[in-house]
């Protein structure tokens, strides 16, 4: 099964958003990664971006908690 370039991004930007938002775990993530045919080395560069981007959600709900 093949995707466009517009249909891998999209699944991409959902498994990074999903992941940011704490709804899929790292080891979901990675396999997910892997399913889009993303190789060894590009999954460690995607798993860096998506940890900036949970770690900056956590602080966001952390913060709207507090209020």
């Amino acid at each position: 099964m093949g995707f466009n370039k517009l249909e891998f991004l999209d699944k991409l930007e959902e498994l990074q958003t999903q992941y940011a938002e704490c709804k899929i775990d790292t080891e979901q993530f990675e396999k997910s990664l892997r399913d889009l045919g993303i190789d060894t080395e590009s999954v460690a560069f995607e798993i860096d971006a998506a940890e900036d981007a949970r770690y900056n959600f956590k602080l966001d709900q952390a913060k709207q908690n507090e209020k």
